[in-house]
């Protein structure tokens, strides 16, 4: 039967881990609220000109 688990002397790749997920949203925070920000204006702009377009 084969394990899926790796162990790390036996594998090169990157393994994830949720600390390294945790460090990354403290250090990011900042980006990731104005991204999800800019998302959620493009899409209510989006809507906007596609009402507009349906009025004309």
């Amino acid at each position: 039967m084969q394990t899926t688990v790796t162990k790390p002397s036996s594998s090169n790749s990157e393994e994830y881990s949720p600390f390294e997920f945790t460090e990354f949203l403290q250090e990011n925070w900042l980006y990731i609220v104005l991204l999800i920000i800019a998302i959620i204006l493009v899409i209510r702009f989006s809507k906007k000109s596609k009402k507009n377009k349906a009025e004309e």
